[in-house]
């Protein structure tokens, strides 16, 4: 019962999602969210880490290069992204999730749920990390510990940060966004995304 809930709840998201991306003039979102629209075809290209999309408008279906329809939860957040998009800089200033908008009442659901799987996959293995996240187009940051910034959407860049442990410490890692974030995407799709790319990254191991 709980399963179908949370299937019935994410259908009502993707409802609302297509109702507000409907409405909205295509091309303002491609400007404010940095992709390109066909006005032929009436579809967007959306990047989403290392594969492209395709979103309709204004049906708002997403679908994958092949033309498979994409998941439901993926096709939420890339409406999301295109509906939230604010077409603000990037600032290049990383904050933690508990600074943006709400962040702080779920920090540790974000917790368990991006940082500690992340750890878990890469605490003892930074090579294989930074590899990884260099198959999916990451880029090294001059910081701290092996940084490593994922763009996942056009304007969503996310860095994750792995301290390697040794013989005194144990290893730590932190998820970190840019200071326009919340421009871009809901809160709670932040505490999201972060898996996705995770998962994107143990997919390279193999």
């Amino acid at each position: 019962m709980e399963k179908k809930r949370s299937f019935m709840n994410l259908e009502e998201t993707l409802r609302q999602a297509v109702k507000r991306f409907s409405a909205l003039d295509a091309g303002e979102i491609a400007v404010k969210a940095g992709v390109s629209y066909n006005e032929e075809d009436k579809t967007f290209i959306v990047p989403f880490i290392n594969q492209n999309y395709i979103v309709e408008h204004p049906s708002g279906q997403v679908l994958t290069e092949v033309g498979e329809e994409a998941s439901l939860y993926l096709a939420i957040i890339i409406l999301h992204y295109l509906v939230t998009a604010g077409g603000e800089p990037l600032t290049g200033q990383w904050i933690a999730y508990r600074h943006l908008p709400g962040g702080d009442i779920y920090n540790e659901p974000f917790q368990n749920r991006a940082v500690k799987p992340f750890l878990k996959t890469f605490g003892e293995r930074p090579e294989d990390f930074q590899n990884a996240a260099e198959a999916l187009g990451g880029k090294r940051l001059e910081t701290s510990g092996i940084s490593m910034m994922v763009q996942v959407l056009p304007r969503v860049p996310i860095c994750f940060t792995l301290w390697p442990g040794d013989e005194e410490m144990p290893a730590s890692a932190n998820i970190l966004f840019d200071q326009a974030a919340p421009s871009y995407l809901p809160t709670e799709d932040y505490a999201h995304l972060p898996a996705i790319v995770n998962g994107a990254m143990k997919g390279q191991l193999k």
